[in-house]
């Protein structure tokens, strides 16, 4: 992501000096010139916020190269079916604490991946948590109980417009970002029990949650019927 930001303030610098003479040509009454110079700069102002753009909203995620452990999920139960659960990212100081209604958690994760040109420029593959949810294990209850659902996705504090995100947006345009692969999520879900921490990894094949503590590993073995 320095390498697109480089780009932005680079193609910016262009910018501001095709501005500039163009200025100083129009004070020299070549009125042809000065608009010709006035353009090309607002086209590489323009280039560069948008270069800008997609490198800060690439900060909200992170490198995906190979499985790394990337968050915790710890539980307290605060009443039946009902959880306070707090995650806590391994690779930053993210934490939120959330309640959850249900007997099961399910985390979802965006996952970037990249084609073609983008490859050879050196992008690698990011994820991005995206949010967590409650769940039950009766199909009934799961339509008539309160559900429950958090987004973990923070905007950064300098991008004003936070409704804007990459993934949607290569998404959407696909059709014609063909160097973008913007398809991918991932979900993982398992028990929610008192006491419980559990420890999640992402891999390029998706997420992986594992039981990191006694009641975990006895809420899991009770959950698959051992």
């Amino acid at each position: 992501m320095q390498f697109l930001t480089l780009i932005s303030v680079l193609v910016a610098i262009v910018g501001v000096a095709f501005t500039v003479t163009g200025i100083r040509r129009l004070i020299q009454r070549k009125f042809l010139k000065a608009a010709g110079l006035e353009l090309s700069g607002l086209f590489f102002l323009l280039l560069s916020s948008s270069t800008f753009l997609l490198a800060s909203n690439l900060y909200t995620y992170q490198r995906l190269v190979y499985e790394q452990v990337v968050a915790e999920i710890t539980f307290q139960q605060l009443s039946k079916q009902r959880y306070r659960a707090t995650i806590n990212a391994l690779d930053s100081n993210f934490q939120q604490s959330v309640e959850l209604n249900g007997d099961e958690w399910q985390l979802d994760a965006q996952v970037l991946t990249w084609q073609g040109v983008a490859n050879l420029l050196g992008l690698d593959s990011n994820y991005r948590l995206h949010r967590i949810s409650g769940r039950y294990v009766d199909i009934t209850e799961e339509q008539l109980q309160p559900r429950s659902v958090y987004s973990l996705v923070k905007p950064l504090a300098y991008i004003e417009d936070d409704k804007f995100d990459l993934w949607q947006f290569a998404h959407e345009h696909q059709a014609w970002l063909d160097w973008v692969d913007a398809v991918y999520g991932s979900a993982v879900f398992l028990p929610m029990t008192d006491g419980a921490k559990y420890k999640v990894a992402i891999s390029r094949t998706g997420l992986i949650a594992r039981p990191g503590n006694n009641e975990a590993r006895e809420a899991v073995s009770h959950w698959i019927g051992l």
